[in-house]
């Protein structure tokens, strides 16, 4: 099928993938790097990156260093850019649209528990039949009582588990989330049969963030999908490199950090 076609471009062939997310113009008002994190795609992809999660203008503007990778349209985006809680979001973009740009799957956000649930289920329940129609991937971000991870029930890998659920009965063909980094996260990706990804994780020293990262992979994590701690990196193409060592390679997190050692010093 044209979907699992796409869907393949997204993850490596060992079944995991490293993304990096473009799409803090739709959420913040902090884009610091994004644009020099897009011109360094090529050079990132040579290093183990699979796909870019990008919005539109992006997607459109900058076509030609995205080549190389899977591309994945960012759908919604905050009702209010200057709130960084994220309260809720709406639509901008359609499956439709990810056709027209050659992507390879579109995102949308899910937040169980609050109260704008349920029109993020009508989002999400409303793209899936787009998606189904245009033969297109569904990755739904859920994230369980909001954006940030701000009380301990945010984390909980209980209740992430159980969004993660959630956003597989709603059609989603991959689902990206947050990892608490502590015990039971194995909960999280044995929620469902689809892909579970973990998202961005803590501001961190280098070793300790690659570590987080490890754990994520060893919780059963298909990958990761990483913004600002990779594009706010004094060597953004070197974490990269030294993440897609830990999920394609396999790293520690002390092999990790030596390759970015290595790498920065080329």
């Amino acid at each position: 099928m044209t979907s699992a076609r796409r869907c393949e471009r997204i993850f490596s062939d060992d079944g995991k993938t490293v993304i990096l997310a473009l799409d803090a113009p739709y959420f913040a008002t902090n884009i610091k790097g994004v644009d020099a994190a897009v011109a360094a795609v090529p050079e990132m992809s040579r290093h183990g990156l699979d796909a870019v999660l990008v919005p539109s203008g992006i997607a459109q503007r900058q076509y030609r260093p995205l080549r190389d990778v899977a591309m994945v349209l960012r759908c919604d985006m905050v009702t209010d850019v200057y709130d960084g809680t994220v309260p809720a979001t709406f639509m901008v973009n359609t499956a439709l649209d990810a056709v027209q740009l050659a992507a390879d799957g579109v995102v949308v956000m899910a937040f169980p528990g609050t109260a704008s649930h349920v029109a993020h289920q009508v989002q999400t329940q409303k793209l899936h039949e787009d998606c189904v129609k245009y033969q297109m991937p569904l990755i739904v971000e859920a994230l369980p009582f909001g954006y940030l991870p701000a009380e301990p029930r945010h984390s909980d890998p209980a209740n992430v588990a159980t969004a993660v659920r959630i956003a597989a009965e709603l059609g989603a063909d991959v689902v990206k989330t947050r990892f608490s980094g502590g015990p039971g996260d194995e909960l999280i990706a044995a929620a469902t049969e689809v892909p579970v990804v973990a998202l961005g994780g803590p501001k961190a020293d280098l070793e300790g963030y690659l570590g987080f990262m490890r754990h994520c992979i060893d919780a059963g994590a298909a990958g990761v999908a990483v913004g600002r701690n990779i594009v706010e990196d004094p060597d953004p193409v070197a974490k990269v490199a030294a993440l897609a060592a830990i999920v394609h390679g396999g790293a520690t997190p002390a092999e990790a950090v030596a390759l970015y050692h290595d790498v920065t010093r080329r």
